[in-house]
């Protein structure tokens, strides 16, 4: 313990003085709202029973009754009675006759049936502390009415009955209760804003603190009188008992979170049990006999608590001990509250007959009707936020030391980089020395680029026109011996082919320095097939669909070109006379297709022309395949016909 005495604990002591203050408060608050509700109910002392001998019975035995109180330690005493109770007179519109305790029961008047419960026929089961019965009274009220009750089981709390009207009961059970839905709306609140943390900072904290208080929520709810009046079903307080558990679980996960994992060693093992425990009891809740849940709900749950709450105690104690400081002080104050009130709680609820033998030692305990559980969870849940506040202001002022600091750094950077500036300065004067060196030398390889593309053009009109003029010089050899004039007709062929040559030549020359306006593609296309076939001999078929506008020089050039060197090379290596090709356009791209005959193609490394050939088609964006075909050989060339990057960046490189 730090310090010695009652002042090194004032801290803690003050504000758990403050939350007892609040608690008391509120409580005292509560019961005034709801003092009209819980006004004294009939007197027992002028009621009467009898044992029933079926719960079928239509009347009540006119003889054989007893006074009520010797009904517990009579040897007839059974689950199934009749009981007599006499009523007040009044002049009210509307009688109720309001019961509490009550598990199955008939009410009449004399003879007459005037109201009838038995959770079995719906399927209900009770839980006897939020369960009640309106019973509408014929008017003028009679004297007395008869109840027949089956207790089901032994031990139940002692029945209350109340004589009342059905606009009172109202009255005062919303002026009572109306808090409990104001209660659960602030603790829903306080789940939403958890869960929105935890979205965006996801600790296990925030997540804790979204299940206690969705918990303490539904309990606010379903531990009140006034659910049942706008929703009978009791299964939603009956389940209640199972929920406390899950809220233990979130209490304890809470308190883990906060403090350091060394304090709390041994409690994430309880942890476990409970959060087992309370599956358990939600599972049990559902599929168990009520018998056999409230057993459950009596020992190990109970058991369970104490040895929960005695460990949580330790372990909180040893982290005030070990830093007093406003995490530890709000955290004990607020368990101090939750965890009396909740052992309240637990007697009440689960040990009914030990507490009904406590209102009669301490009759203040007879006032507290009232969710005091609830508004002791709202109490720790706000120390919580206190913590959660807390450990903000302490994170914002690491981030103004953090923010200092990288001002620091930034001042320091700022420093080095003007260093760095000049020392680059300095850098830059002496590579613009060598600037010029490098110009020169992109200058130069510019130049060998230009030279090597020139040389590919010249190369494929060159070639095609001696592949032609080669052709007329043979067939004139072999025609000179034979038909003179018909030999002399094919070397004027030859002459003009090769005067055709120079003629290409001085356009492919033309053609790079020009642009796509002054070329028409499609009738150089079509004047390079006919003088093919008129000067060899060879049937060339082919098919040109529309071509789109933005076609550039360099892509008209490589078509054309491409369309010589494939006819120069099936001409001159397969020894081709057919040829069929075709040029579309489809989905942005021209496709460019050339079959020939002849001699069947067979892989292998590409010449001078068909390499300069593929090396422009790939600058281009595009690419080239030659396959064999059957016979002879296929030609197949892919490029884009939208000016994209790629083909930008060949253009320019062309």
């Amino acid at each position: 313990m730090v310090g010695s005495g009652v002042r090194s604990h004032l801290p803690l002591l003050r504000f758990l003085a403050v939350l007892i203050c609040l608690h008391v408060l509120l409580a005292w608050g509560l019961v005034a709202m709801s003092r009209d509700f819980n006004s004294a109910g009939l007197p027992p002392d002028s009621w009467s029973w009898t044992p029933a001998d079926s719960a079928q019975a239509s009347e009540p035995p006119a003889d054989g009754w007893l006074p009520y109180s010797d009904k517990p330690s009579h040897p007839s005493n059974s689950s199934l009675y009749w009981m007599r109770i006499p009523l007040e007179p009044s002049d009210s519109r509307d009688p109720r006759l309001f019961i509490l305790n009550a598990i199955a029961l008939s009410v009449y008047d004399g003879g007459k049936l005037l109201y009838a419960y038995d959770p079995i026929d719906y399927n209900h089961r009770l839980n006897l502390l939020y369960h009640w019965n309106l019973v509408p009274l014929s008017t003028p009220v009679p004297s007395e009415i008869y109840m027949l009750l089956d207790d089901r089981e032994p031990h139940r709390p002692q029945l209350f009955v109340r004589q009342t009207s059905y606009g009172e009961f109202v009255s005062s059970l919303i002026r009572k209760e109306t808090y409990a839905f104001v209660l659960s709306a602030l603790l829903l609140f306080s789940a939403c804003l958890a869960l929105g943390l935890y979205f965006n900072r996801r600790e296990k904290l925030h997540l804790y603190f979204v299940l206690m208080a969705l918990c303490g929520s539904y309990a606010a709810i379903a531990r009140t009188f006034l659910l049942q009046l706008f929703w009978d079903q009791p299964w939603m307080s009956y389940l209640e008992l199972a929920v406390f558990p899950l809220g233990v679980y979130g209490f304890l996960g809470v308190i883990i979170e906060v403090f350091d994992k060394k304090l709390t060693a041994t409690l994430r093992g309880i942890s476990r049990i409970i959060l087992a425990l309370s599956l358990f009891s939600l599972a049990s809740a559902v599929l168990l006999d009520v018998k056999w849940f409230g057993w459950l709900l009596s020992y190990p749950l109970v058991a369970m608590f104490l040895i929960t709450a005695a460990f949580l105690f330790h372990a909180l104690w040893k982290a005030y001990k070990h830093r007093q400081g406003p995490e530890s002080i709000w955290m004990l104050a607020g368990f101090f509250i939750v965890t009396s009130t909740a052992l309240l709680y637990v007697v009440r609820t689960y040990l009914t007959v030990f507490f009904a033998k406590m209102r009669y030692t301490f009759p203040i305990l007879n006032v507290l009707q009232y969710d005091f559980l609830s508004v002791a969870l709202l109490l720790f849940l706000i120390c919580l936020v206190r913590v959660i506040l807390y450990r903000f202001g302490q994170m914002n002022d690491r981030l103004k030391q953090f923010n200092q600091a990288l001002e620091s750094n930034v001042e320091t950077r700022t420093s080095e980089l003007r260093k760095r500036e000049e020392q680059l300065r300095e850098a830059n004067v002496q590579l613009a020395g060598t600037m010029r060196d490098t110009a020169e030398s992109i200058a130069s390889s510019i130049v060998l680029e230009e030279r090597h593309r020139l040389t590919g053009a010249i190369h494929d009109t060159l070639g095609h026109s001696l592949t032609a003029t080669l052709v007329q010089l043979e067939a004139a050899k072999r025609l000179l011996p034979r038909d003179p004039e018909l030999a002399l007709s094919k070397l004027g062929a030859s002459q003009q082919l090769v005067r055709r040559g120079f003629e290409e030549i001085r356009n492919s020359v033309r053609l790079l320095r020009d642009d796509s306006s002054r070329y028409d593609l499609a009738e150089a296309i079509h004047r390079l097939i006919g003088e093919t076939a008129r000067t060899t001999g060879a049937v060339i078929d082919y098919r040109l669909s529309p071509l789109p506008d933005s076609l550039s020089t360099l892509q008209k050039r490589v078509i054309y070109q491409a369309l010589q060197e494939g006819l120069t090379n099936g001409l001159r290596h397969g020894d081709s006379r057919r040829f069929d090709f075709e040029l579309t356009s489809l989905a942005g791209r021209l496709e460019f297709r050339l079959t020939s005959d002849g001699r069947t193609y067979s892989p292998s490394e590409f010449g001078f022309g068909l390499k300069a050939m593929s090396e422009r088609i790939a600058d281009l964006g595009g690419k080239m395949i030659i396959a064999p075909g059957n016979p002879g050989c296929v030609l197949t060339l892919s490029l884009p016909c939208s000016p994209t990057e790629e083909l930008e960046k060949g253009a320019r490189q062309a």
